[in-house]
């Protein structure tokens, strides 16, 4: 099955941003009522969890942006998944 995928940015208050980089430097055990399988943090912060799905963070350096990938097995899943990384940066 071929997952689906998606990437949206996110603009971020001088705030948010400082809370969020915060948060980005832990390695989170669970995201969302999801487990955590595993964490890479090659380019950005990449949460995989036990069904193969996952969602990377990448700060801008340029802006005050961060862009959100994500990768589901169905529609609904990404949109899901899509949601609660919104949820996550904001929260």
């Amino acid at each position: 099955m071929v997952p689906f995928s998606q990437g949206t940015n996110f603009r971020l208050t001088p705030e948010v941003k400082e809370k969020f980089t915060g948060k980005l430097k832990k390695d989170p055990k669970e995201f969302s009522g999801r487990a955590v399988k595993q964490v890479v943090r090659s380019d950005g912060m990449k949460l995989i969890f036990g069904d193969g799905s996952w969602v990377c963070y990448r700060l801008s350096g340029t802006e005050p942006v961060v862009r959100v990938y994500t990768e589901a097995k169905s529609p609904a899943e990404l949109e899901q998944l899509t949601a609660d990384a919104k949820n996550w940066i904001f929260d």
